[in-house]
């Protein structure tokens, strides 16, 4: 990864930010990379992800083993999800487990197997996104999704875990008044959003293009006045470099403004999506999220965080 040549930020709070970067089922080599990225960078939270789908491959769970291991030295948001498709209605990752209590159950082997390696638990990602949630289809009044969350992070709890509602985009407090009315908010510490201020492609659908985004204090301030005493993290936010319109890699000087931005916001917690870019080469969705679908379409989300002045 190369250091961008514009200019640094001020620095970066060490206590508030973070790094999410998912990792391909294997992916040793990058494991191993963001580890010693993590380590110069001086940076000790990261949020990453346990695939239910993948822990259920052929050494699925030796690898995992493996990179929860490896990860061991930082403090670890663990997001879950990735319905097995061979137990899903729609036989896709993004769609409900026929039995709902079957994520409850991954859940409990994921804290036996893993919960000394994490501090915080992510339920899901993005569970308003059809991508990640297949609510069109499956389940359009989030009811399942409802149930199956609230088992998980009633258990959870019950298991001594920091619950976290994973990352809803679009910010709606109307969602969040959803989970609130099926009983799953009892059972959450702190709710996630995410965020791509200006990121997104004039006359295309999004929900952070210039005319829609105010800052970051109206994004918080708003869904802060629908999740009670809860805080709210941002668990996911960053700025792709690749132009559309030149059709490579520029707009450096966008990122870093975005990344200030971001690391300047009165938020707890927030996590910079990503330190090192996916490979274009394999599957993700819509280029950002490791995933086991046709979709390869890559946004070169290149990082500056190496070309920040240090943590502060």
């Amino acid at each position: 990864m190369n250091p961008v040549p514009v200019n640094r930020p001020a620095g970066l709070p060490a206590d508030r930010f973070g790094i999410c970067q998912w990792f391909h089922f294997q992916d040793y080599q990058t494991v191993s990379r963001t580890v010693e990225l993590l380590k110069e960078l001086g940076i000790r939270h990261l949020r990453t992800g346990i695939s239910w789908a993948d822990f259920y491959r052929p050494g699925g769970k030796e690898w995992y083993d493996w990179q929860m291991n490896a990860l061991a030295d930082f403090e670890i948001l663990l997001s879950v999800w990735h319905t097995p498709p061979s137990i899903s209605e729609g036989n896709t990752c993004n769609s409900p487990p026929r039995r709902l209590r079957d994520f409850a159950d991954f859940i409990d082997v994921v804290i036996t197997n893993y919960g000394h390696y994490f501090t915080h638990l992510e339920l899901w990602n993005e569970p308003n996104n059809r991508l990640k949630w297949d609510f069109a289809t499956f389940d359009p009044a989030w009811r399942k999704f409802g149930e199956m969350i609230g088992a998980a992070a009633c258990w959870a709890k019950h298991r001594g875990c920091t619950t976290v509602l994973g990352g809803i985009i679009p910010v709606d407090h109307l969602w969040l008044e959803l989970m609130e009315r099926y009983g799953v908010m009892q059972y959450i510490d702190i709710v996630a959003i995410h965020a791509f201020p200006g990121m997104w492609w004039p006359g295309q659908s999004n929900w952070d293009w210039h005319e829609h985004w105010a800052g970051w204090e109206q994004k918080l301030a708003y869904i802060s006045g629908h999740a009670g005493p809860r805080p709210i993290w941002v668990t996911e936010t960053g700025f792709s470099t690749w132009d559309l319109a030149l059709a490579r890699e520029s707009k450096y000087e966008l990122q870093v403004s975005a990344l200030q931005s971001a690391a300047d916001s009165s938020c707890r917690r927030i996590y910079w999506y990503s330190l090192i870019d996916l490979d274009p080469a394999r599957e993700a969705i819509e280029g950002f999220h490791v995933d086991e679908t046709n979709i390869t379409w890559d946004s070169s989300n290149s990082t500056v965080i190496k070309s920040t002045h240090g943590m502060r």
